[in-house]
């Protein structure tokens, strides 16, 4: 049985690649990470994907599925831009559309067309955002990728449970990562700030005080991979916390 974790280069799922790999509940499973280039995670085998390349999709996970049969899917494949409506730079809300969302479909797409043929117990995790739960000033590209992502989990969820499937959704608030980092940095500059100044005023909004860890949200990735989450199917998941 195979687990492929899609977007495994980056900070989530690294993340959830290297929890699964330890997770008592997918000691018996194989963990496939995934990325654009092939990442380095120790003890994993790793393969290059274009999310947005349908018919590269396909291969790679008809390969996997021809040799282990898929039974779990984490898609944490995610880029991120920002900036004002009015100078939107649109190759970029192309590029972020294209891994973000549409990207998504490709993987939702073959797995359909692989549970169709053979139905089995099986469950995926979408990593969206709490930015795909509220809109915020300057996030509209990322934000809209977002919200689109867990519209398309809904629906998905309910297109594969006749053959055993399942679809959720994580939401992680704002993991301390590079991506962060360097957004943070990026509206600093666009407000006159630093961006050490941008993400303590993150900090201060979470009744935490402090940034997501990566970890925090693989493992309730792993948990609704596993068994332990059989009745739950169309749901997102919040990973962050309360408001201050």
């Amino acid at each position: 049985m195979t687990v492929l974790v899609i977007g495994a280069g980056g900070t989530i799922g690294g993340a959830c690649a290297e929890v699964l790999l330890k997770d008592a509940h997918f000691k018996a499973e194989k963990i496939i990470a995934a990325d654009l280039k092939a990442p380095t995670i120790p003890h994993l085998e790793t393969v290059a994907i274009d999310v947005t390349n349908i018919n590269q999709v396909r291969d790679v996970m008809n390969y996997f599925e021809q040799n282990s049969p898929i039974t779990g899917v984490v898609y944490a494949a995610g880029l991120n831009t920002t900036g004002p409506v009015d100078s939107i730079d649109w190759s970029d809300y192309e590029r972020v559309m294209e891994v973000n969302l549409k990207g998504a479909f490709h993987v939702g797409a073959v797995l359909l067309e692989i549970l169709r043929n053979k139905p089995r117990p099986f469950s995926s995790v979408f990593v969206s955002s709490t930015a795909g739960l509220v809109g915020e000033a300057g996030g509209s590209i990322y934000c809209a990728s977002k919200f689109g992502l867990i519209g398309f989990t809904q629906s998905f969820a309910g297109e594969i449970a006749a053959f055993g499937g399942r679809a959720n959704v994580v939401c992680p608030g704002n993991v301390d990562s590079p991506m962060l980092s360097t957004l943070a940095e990026k509206i600093g500059k666009r407000e006159g700030r630093s961006g050490a100044e941008v993400l303590n005023q993150w900090i201060g909004t979470s009744a935490f005080k402090r940034l997501i860890a990566p970890k925090e949200v693989a493992e309730s990735c792993a948990w609704l991979l596993s068994q332990a989450s059989s009745g739950i199917s169309g749901q997102t998941i919040v990973v962050d916390g309360a408001r201050a």
